[in-house]
């Protein structure tokens, strides 16, 4: 059972064209598979190794855990360098960032938040197709009270909506609605987010643009891998 998990994310990682083989799933892969070797550690109550004794002789199990602990936990820190693990998974809108604050220390709410914002400003497109198409600009409010009487300048879209309300940024709207509710396990599993977020592009077209970049890089290098041995095989042979 302690190898079942790590044989799932192998073969989910290598998946082509999909965004459960995207980055999106680097850090809940990581989480998991630490947690896995927590575990086990407890159910067998494997010891732990004492830096301050030499002499200790550890099983061959311990030896196998801690070794793999290290390895998740040194990869796990580098993935601090850059924005794109966190942002890739706030996009999945079933997840935003309610994963974060179910798992992660307190602690680590701010530097979360602060990569979102960071991603999202380099990304940012000025002219929010959001903001054209679900509200009433601040023009035509002002249009309509200069000229009430005049019937060739009548707001018909004011008139049935209402005055134009202040529009809140792309990425506040995003966070503020509820996350997406998947009913089944098998939903989630074939849910798409490259779908989702190709439906909701006029929404959030910024967004759309930063996930359709990051569901495209691959949380393994085996695929890549695999292209390029196909390519070398085809010019030598």
């Amino acid at each position: 059972m302690l190898l079942k998990p790590f044989k799932i994310l192998t073969k989910i990682g290598q998946e082509k064209n999909t965004p459960l083989g995207s980055i999106g799933s680097v850090l809940w892969g990581f989480d998991m598979l630490l947690d896995v070797l927590e575990k086990t550690r407890k159910k067998y109550n494997i010891e732990k190794r004492d830096e301050k004794d030499k002499n200790q002789k550890l099983s061959h199990l311990a030896t196998c855990i801690d070794h793999a602990h290290g390895l998740f936990s040194k990869y796990y820190k580098l993935t601090d360098e850059t924005e794109a693990y966190v942002v890739a998974m706030v996009l999945d809108p079933r997840q935003k960032y309610r994963y974060f604050f179910d798992n992660w220390e307190r602690k680590h709410h701010a530097g979360i938040k602060k990569k979102t914002e960071t991603m999202y400003k380099e990304f940012h497109i000025d002219d929010d197709a959001a903001t054209s198409s679900s509200t009433v600009d601040s023009g035509q409010s002002k249009k309509r009270k200069v000229n009430d009487d005049d019937d060739d300048n009548f707001d018909l879209i004011a008139y049935r909506f209402g005055k134009g309300e202040v529009v809140q940024d792309e990425l506040e709207r995003y966070l503020k609605s509820p996350p997406l509710s998947v009913s089944t396990k098998e939903a989630n599993l074939s849910f798409d987010l490259i779908a989702w977020w190709k439906v909701n592009e006029t929404v959030y077209p910024t967004l759309a643009r930063m996930a359709y970049e990051l569901y495209s890089i691959p949380s393994m290098s085996a695929e890549v891998e695999r292209v390029f041995s196909r390519y070398y095989l085809e010019i030598v042979y």
